[in-house]
């Protein structure tokens, strides 16, 4: 880790010295890059603990930045280097976790080069191979500068002085990185100004928007429906008719429960009433001759406001659309003579009637 850091150190810290050519920065994006650094911990040679008294090393990061606007945005980062302790030469790993906030000018540029500041924390996690460790809060100031040098492609170098909280002294870091860029919003072309130029007046033809015969201008019925015959006002001649559509729910013996196998036959019942919304319904329930003829009459009753909770529950049929009524064993449709007859006499019949308008088509 440690040469790949010193590699890649090399690599990008040539890059503000290198001729690219400029790109405009987007008004914002996110990025993700990497980063190689050089830590100068000399102000820490004094400490009394191993874990503070590192070495100078080289650091290798993962970054996310998120650009708001022109003028500032967010930076995220994961480090990971292996000093060395100047006491013992002590081999460490020492994870860093860094986020804080940017600035920059808007406009401003020193030959191609965006300069930025920053403020932020860190939060240090060192561990001794030989035993031990440490954690550290810390904050960091930043300043450096940057430069598109492709459409996606973004450059970075700075420094970085970094205190840490509890002890007090401060390491400097020489940074440079290089990011990808996406979710990229660049600022709207100007608007090409049109210069009108005065023209001979011409009298438009008529217009006839929804192709029914009747020109715009006398047409008091717009967006009439295409192949609709319409009278002399652009209007479309209506015909009444009328709907009527029978359902059967049969019951077990003694029971008000409506079984699943007949919600398919009622939510077709429920389609055509919200096909045609001026339709009403009536709920008739049935029964056989088993008990009492006023027992009866409420098993009906409440068979019919069986199947009204489901279209209500089930299917978003309005309340005062339903209207129910018992008719107890006084209508057969079989002999109740034999079980086959009895179950078909368990039922509940349901007429659907209203009327509506339909449009003559030509």
């Amino acid at each position: 880790m440690r040469k790949t850091s010193i590699a890649a150190l090399c690599a990008v810290s040539i890059l503000p010295c290198t001729a690219f050519s400029a790109e405009n920065f987007p008004l914002s994006y996110t990025a993700v890059g990497v980063e190689a650094s050089y830590i100068d911990a000399g102000n820490s040679r004094n400490k009394s603990t191993v874990q503070d008294n590192l070495s100078n090393f080289y650091q290798g990061g993962l970054n996310l930045t998120h650009q708001f606007n022109p003028n500032w945005g967010l930076f995220g980062q994961v480090g990971y280097a292996e000093p060395e302790t100047r006491n013992g030469n002590l081999d460490t790993d020492l994870m860093q976790y860094s986020l804080g906030g940017r600035v920059h000018p808007a406009k401003f540029r020193l030959a191609g080069w965006r300069p930025f500041g920053g403020l932020g924390y860190s939060y240090t996690d060192i561990d001794v191979d030989a035993g031990g460790g440490k954690n550290e809060d810390s904050i960091y100031l930043e300043g450096g500068f940057q430069r598109m040098v492709a459409p996606r492609f973004m450059v970075e170098a700075g420094v970085r002085a970094r205190t840490e909280l509890e002890d007090g002294y401060i390491d400097g870091q020489y940074f440079a990185g290089i990011h990808y860029l996406f979710n990229r919003k660049f600022p709207t072309a100007p608007k090409p100004v049109v210069v009108a130029t005065r023209q001979p007046a011409e009298v438009p033809p008529p217009v006839d928007s929804d192709g029914d015969g009747v020109i715009d201008q006398l047409d008091k019925c717009p967006n009439t429906p295409m192949g609709a015959l319409v009278d002399s006002q652009g209007c479309p001649k209506e015909l009444t008719k009328e709907i009527r559509e029978t359902l059967y729910v049969e019951f077990e013996l003694d029971k008000t429960e409506v079984r699943p196998q007949f919600f398919p036959e009622i939510e077709k019942l429920a389609v055509v009433l919200k096909q045609y919304p001026n339709s009403t319904i009536l709920l008739e329930g049935h029964t056989d001759s088993t008990g009492s003829a006023s027992y009866n009459q409420k098993l009906s009753q409440s068979r019919a406001d069986a199947v009204m909770k489901v279209l209500i529950n089930e299917f978003g049929i309005a309340k005062q659309r339903i209207t129910t009524s018992g008719m107890g064993e006084s209508q057969p449709i079989a002999t109740n003579e034999t079980a086959e007859g009895r179950a078909q006499n368990r039922r509940v019949e349901a007429i659907v009637s209203g009327e509506y308008s339909e449009i003559i088509k030509k």
